[in-house]
This record gives C-alpha cells, structure tokens and sequence, in this order.
C-alpha cells in the first residue's frame, strides 16, 4: 500500500538498488527514476524533509500502530453495529467482547515468574540504598521512606479548609519544578488557567488575590513573569475535563505514554459516573472511580496523589473502599490552636501498607499557599522578627 504512484516507484527503485548492491541515496534512486519521471526531485526533497530521525523511530513506530489499532477496531464496531438490526443486542455483545479478546494482537503479559518479580524487588531496595529512591516530593515524612513508588496510589484527605488540595499541589510543583519529573493534574474544581494562576504566584511568593483584585504591584507583576519564564518549562500537563472514570482513564493513558510518572487528582468525590453507572448510588459510583485509578496505577506503574474530602465523622465521604484501595493515606486536619499568628496544621498517616503507622501528627504550617515544616516555619519567623525589628 502507497499514499501515491510516486511512492511507489520510490520504493521499488530502492528495493532494485539493493538487489543490485549499489549504494542507496538521493542521487543513485533519481538517476534511477529522472528517465521515466522528470519531476521526480521535487517529490525525493520533500520526502527526505518529512522522514523522521532514527532517534524517534519508536515514537513515529507508536503512531502507525496506534493508528493501526484504531481502524481494526473501528471495523470490529462496525461489523457488530451492522448485525444490531438482525440479532439481539445482548448477543451482539457478548459476541464483540470475545471477538475483541480474540483479536487483541498485543495482549497484556498474564504475569511474571517469582525470579523476575524477586529480582524488581532487589532492584527497587539497590536504589533506595544508594539514594536512587522514588519520586521526591519536599516533604521529609515521604521521602525519606523511599517517596512515592510506581504503583502507588496516595490519598490526601481532610475537611474543607484543612490544606489537603494544597498539599497535593505542593508536592506535584516540587515534582514538576524541582525533580523535573514528567506528571499530570487532572482538577475538577478549578480552570487550568486558575491552577496556572495559583502555581506563578505560589512560585513567585507573590499573592494571587491581588492579582485577582487589581492591586498587584509593579513589583509583583516583574516576579510574576519572572516566575513565568522559570516554569513554562515545567513537565506538567493538566486538564479540567476529564471528569468520568473512562474520560480519566483515557487522559491518564495519553500523559504515560509521553512519560508521565505522576498524576494528581483533586478531588475524587467531585468525579462523574460513566454512563453505565448514572443509576447506581453514590457509594457504587466512588468505589467504581477509587477502584479505576488503583487499576490504572498498577497496570501502567504510575504513582497517583489523590484527594478526598471527609464526612463530619472524619471518614472518607461516600466509599469505604478509598482506604483500601490506597497504599497510603494522609489525613490534613485543622486543629483548634490554628490562628493566624499559628497558622499550624496537623497531618496524621492513617496507613501505610509497608511501614508502621506512627502514632504522633506532624504539624505544618500554612504561609500563603505553601506549607512548611517545624523548622522551615522556625526560620521563617525568625526572619520576620528581624524584618520587623
């Protein structure tokens, strides 16, 4: 198959030259073809610039078979879309569902031998040991336990207030700004354009409400754009729309393919039911979206940061299946003390599946949209007695 009878000629005139094991380039395959297509040149220039490079053939090789994919199954659903007017629908789907199983040209690996998985194990220990741990995220209490692992699925949970959404945000600026990771945030309250806004003046220690109101100084706007120099360059895709189980899956498939290693959800009981679950009930609609990102987490090695809000009572809102789902699970809680000259903030670790729970809360403390720890919040005030003074 060609695009073209150019195309055509081209290949078999190369195809001729190697049989003959002349040397193959621009002028051996025009001199080939000049006597029977004297505009011929113009289609080998154009041919040339619009090849890719060796270094991206996996990358151009991923699109043809992903095209490919795509029109063998467009030709499945056609044909069972077809037979909808003679036979039953449930027979059609049944029949679709071991038709897509019996074409699948690339199904997934069952498993691994207890070699293999030992060997990933002792891999995994070897780069911890030698300080190759997992994604950093600027907090201690993670880190220094190997950070996030492939796989993992964090959830960052509290009431309204409680600094969990800043949290979130806060590790994934780290890892976008500092660790250079590849990651994603799929937001389900606010814009992209909102989490931009909050992330520049996060990153420029300038205030986003007086942005908003129109007071912003013409200070503040030169660290604004200063800031927006040194993050467009940040490894970070974000979308506001992906919003049901599938939708999410989708997105989350497309930003691990360009290498994403992280995504970040906010939050979770603010998604939407497929279709196919509109009539099911709250609880069977969050555990069926809880269940979709720990099976996306594991089956593509991706680490998510997942936000949940809480019931009065503290538990996590609408499905209890969230705690199980999550490798670990962080609650942010706003305490009594909490003022504005204390402006602390507890965070408790309710699980961790290969580590003890510690039994003590770890205060951090609220400056503008950023959260620092007990020395980080000792040195800030320090430097703020000596401004003053």
């Amino acid at each position: 198959m060609f695009v073209s009878p150019k195309a055509k000629a081209v290949f078999e005139a190369v195809h001729a030259l190697h049989a003959e094991k002349i040397p193959i380039d621009p002028l051996t395959v025009r001199e080939r073809l000049i006597a029977s297509d004297a505009n011929i040149t113009q289609f080998l220039s154009q041919a040339i610039d619009m090849t890719p490079t060796v270094a991206h053939t996996a990358y151009y090789a991923q699109l043809v078979r992903q095209k490919h994919e795509s029109r063998r199954l467009r030709g499945i659903l056609y044909a069972a879309v077809r037979r909808l007017d003679d036979v039953p629908a449930d027979m059609v789907q049944a029949d679709l569902m071991r038709q897509l199983e019996k074409n699948d040209n690339d199904p997934a690996k069952d498993g691994i031998t207890f070699a293999e998985a030992t060997a990933q194990a002792v891999e995994t220990f070897k780069s911890i040991a030698e300080g190759r741990s997992g994604i950093k995220t600027g907090f201690s209490f993670i880190d220094t336990n190997g950070g996030i692992q492939p796989g993992e699925m964090i959830v960052i949970s509290g009431k309204a207030g409680s600094c969990k959404t800043t949290l979130a945000r806060q590790i994934l600026e780290h890892v976008c700004g500092t660790e250079k990771i590849t990651s994603a945030l799929i937001t389900l309250e606010m814009t992209e354009s909102q989490i931009a806004g909050q992330a520049l003046t996060n990153h420029s220690r300038t205030s986003y409400r007086k942005f908003m109101s129109g007071v912003a100084t013409p200070q503040d706007w030169k660290r604004l754009f200063a800031s927006k120099a040194d993050t467009e360059g940040w490894p970070l895709s974000m979308t506001a729309k992906a919003r049901t189980p599938t939708r999410i899956a989708a997105f989350v498939r497309k930003v691990v393919r360009r290498g994403a290693r992280l995504i970040v959800l906010d939050y979770l009981q603010a998604t939407s039911p497929d279709a196919s679950m509109a009539k099911a009930n709250i609880e069977q609609q969050i555990t069926t979206a809880s269940n979709t990102i720990r099976d996306l987490a594991v089956n593509l090695g991706v680490a998510f940061i997942i936000v949940s809000t809480e019931s009065r009572e503290g538990e996590l809102r609408y499905s209890d299946a969230i705690r199980y789902d999550a490798w670990k699970w962080l609650r942010m809680i706003q305490p009594e003390e909490n003022n504005d000259d204390n402006p602390v903030f507890h965070l408790e670790i309710m699980k961790d599946r290969f580590a003890p729970v510690p039994k003590s809360v770890k205060p951090l403390y609220r400056v503008g949209n950023r959260l620092l720890s007990s020395d980080e919040w000792l040195e800030y005030t320090k430097t703020n007695k000596r401004r003053e003074t």
